[in-house]
C-alpha cells in the first residue's frame, strides 16, 4: 500500500469536495427545498464513509506500541496503544477526547463488528450510530459482539438513530445476559461528575450516575423548581432547575475558593512607552510577599527602597532604573480584582461576574504578576535538578494546565519536564513545562518534539514535519 498515492487521493478528495462546497455557496439558491435536503443526505453519507476511513486508519496507527526502551511492538487490529489518543489528536487537530473515541471505534469495528464497519464505510450510517452499538456491547467478549453485529446490522441503516441504543442493548442482553449483568456491577464504580467550561460566564456539568439515584436527585430538583416558579413567574423552566440544583448542592456546605489573576506590572526588563490613559496604580501593602529573582527568596514590599516600590506602583509605567527585584507572585485582597479571570476547566469569568463571586464566597485570589510589555512572567533559575518550590509554583502559574495539545489537566497535578534534557537545558521558567505523566511519557519517546518559546507558547513539532502550538494560560491579551 503506497501512502504516497493514499495521501495525494484524499488531496484529491477534499478538493473536489472544496469545489463542490463553493459552489453550493455560489448557486444554493436555485435548489429547491426538497433538493437542498436530498443533497444534504447524499453528502451526510460522503461524510460517513469519511468518518469510517479515519478511524480505520487511527485503528491501524494504534497497533504500534513504543516503549521507553525504544522497542517497538507490532499488534493486531484491534489493540490501542496508551499514546494513541493523544497521536491521533495531534495529527487531526481534534480534541484528545474526541481523537480517542475515533480510534477505538476503528479498533473496535475491524476487531468485532465486521459488519457495521462495511455499512459504516459504505456511507449507509453515521458514526454516532456505531458508536452507539459499541458502547451497548461494552464488557461484551468477541463472539457476543459478533452475534449482535450479526443481529444488528441489517436493520441499522433504516433505523431510527434514536433507538439504536436501546435495540443494541435488548439484542446484547439477549446473547450475553451473563456478561451484560457483569459489566452492569462494574459501570457502577464508574460514577463520576465532571466540569468543563461553557459560554462565557457559565459553567457545563457531566454527571454519569446509578439511574435510581439519578430519578431521586431529578425529582427533588423539579420540585424545588417548581416551588422557585411559582415565587417568581420571571424565572424559565432551565433557569429554575439550575436554581434548585444550586441550592440543593450548597445547601448546609461551606464553600471557599481559589483563583489567580493576570495582572501586568513592570519587572527587571524596560517596558515599552504607555499608551495614553492605560496607567493606573496598584496598591501594595507592607506586608504584601514577593520574590526576589536572583534568590528565590520572599520579601517584603516594604523592605524595598523607595525607588523599587515606586517602579511597582503603576502598571503600564517603564522603569527608568531597572529594580533588583523581579516580581512571581503576591498575596492580594479581593478588592485588588481588576479584571476577568480564566477559572481552569470551569472557563471564563467577567469582572461583574468575579465582583460577585468576591462578594458571595470567601475567595482565596493570587496575583500572578506579569510583564507589562511583554505579558510574560519574570523568569527564575537553579542550577539544580529538581526547581524550588518559587520555580514551581512560577511555571504552574504561567501553564495553568498540562502543555500536550488538547489536554486540560491542572498544572498542579502535573510533571515539571525540562524542555531541554537537564543539565543541558537549565531548571528555569524558560525551560520547564508542564507535562501530565502520560503526555511527559509520549514526550520522551521523541516522536513529538516540544519547543518553548520566551513567552511560554509551546510548539509540538511531528515527525512528519506538523506543528501544534499551546499557549499560556497567563499573558497579557494583543
Amino acid at each position: 500500500m503506497d501512502t504516497g498515492t493514499l495521501s495525494r487521493r484524499v488531496t484529491a478528495l477534499r478538493e473536489e469536495c472544496a469545489r463542490l462546497g463553493r459552489e453550493l455557496v455560489e448557486g444554493g439558491h436555485r435548489l429547491s427545498e426538497d433538493e437542498a435536503f436530498a443533497l444534504a443526505g447524499e453528502l451526510q453519507g460522503l461524510v460517513n464513509a469519511a468518518e469510517g476511513a479515519t478511524a480505520v486508519a487511527g485503528a491501524w496507527g494504534a497497533r504500534f506500541e513504543l516503549t521507553l526502551m525504544g522497542t517497538e511492538r507490532v499488534h493486531p487490529l484491534g489493540f490501542m496503544d496508551q499514546m494513541s489518543g493523544t497521536q491521533m489528536s495531534l495529527a487531526t487537530g481534534v480534541t484528545e477526547g474526541l481523537a480517542t473515541r475515533k480510534v477505538s471505534l476503528g479498533a473496535a469495528l475491524g476487531g468485532c463488528f465486521p459488519r457495521l464497519l462495511d455499512l459504516l464505510l459504505g456511507g449507509e450510517v453515521p458514526a454516532a450510530s456505531a458508536h452507539k452499538v459499541i458502547d451497548a456491547c461494552a464488557g461484551l467478549d468477541v463472539e457476543a459482539c459478533e452475534r449482535v453485529d450479526g443481529a444488528l446490522a441489517p436493520r441499522l441503516a433504516g433505523m431510527d438513530p434514536a433507538r439504536v441504543t436501546g435495540e443494541a442493548r435488548r439484542v446484547a442482553s439477549r446473547v450475553a445476559a451473563d456478561q451484560v449483568a457483569a459489566q452492569v456491577a462494574r459501570t457502577r464504580k464508574g460514577r463520576r461528575v465532571e466540569v468543563c467550561p461553557g459560554e462565557d460566564g457559565l459553567t457545563e456539568w457531566l454527571a454519569a450516575l446509578p439511574t435510581a439515584t439519578s430519578s431521586a436527585m431529578w425529582t427533588a430538583v423539579e420540585a424545588l423548581a417548581g416551588d422557585y416558579r411559582a415565587l417568581d413567574d420571571a424565572l424559565s423552566l432551565p433557569e429554575s432547575r439550575a436554581d434548585a440544583l444550586t441550592d440543593l448542592v450548597l445547601r448546609n456546605v461551606t464553600v471557599s475558593a481559589q483563583v489567580t489573576l493576570g495582572v501586568p506590572v513592570v519587572t527587571d526588563r524596560p517596558a515599552p512607552e504607555p499608551v495614553a490613559g492605560t496607567r493606573f496604580r496598584v496598591e501594595w501593602d507592607d506586608d504584601d510577599t514577593l520574590v526576589d529573582a536572583t534568590t528565590g527568596e520572599f520579601v517584603r514590599y516594604g523592605d524595598l527602597d523607595p525607588q523599587s516600590r515606586e517602579e511597582l506602583s503603576w502598571l503600564e509605567e517603564p522603569a527608568d532604573d531597572p529594580s533588583d527585584h523581579a516580581v512571581l507572585q503576591a498575596e492580594v485582597t479581593p478588592g485588588y480584582a481588576v479584571s476577568g479571570t480564566q477559572l481552569p476547566g470551569l472557563g471564563w469569568v467577567e469582572p461583574a461576574t468575579l465582583a460577585n463571586l468576591l462578594k458571595l464566597l470567601p475567595v482565596e485570589v493570587a496575583r500572578a504578576v506579569l510583564e507589562a510589555g511583554s505579558g510574560t512572567l519574570s523568569s527564575l533559575t537553579t542550577a539544580a535538578y529538581r526547581p524550588p518550590r518559587a520555580v514551581s509554583d512560577f511555571v504552574e502559574t504561567r501553564d495553568g494546565t498540562c502543555r500536550m495539545w488538547g489536554c486540560t489537566r491542572p498544572a498542579a497535578r502535573c510533571d515539571l519536564d525540562h524542555v531541554r534534557p537537564w543539565p543541558g537545558g537549565s531548571t528555569s521558567p524558560g525551560n520547564l513545562a508542564a507535562l501530565c505523566r502520560r503526555h511527559h511519557r509520549l514526550k520522551q519517546q521523541g516522536r513529538w518534539r516540544p519547543i518553548l518559546a520566551p513567552d511560554g507558547t509551546v510548539t509540538w513539532h511531528g515527525p512528519d514535519g506538523a506543528t501544534r502550538t499551546t499557549e499560556p494560560a497567563h499573558r497579557l491579551s494583543g
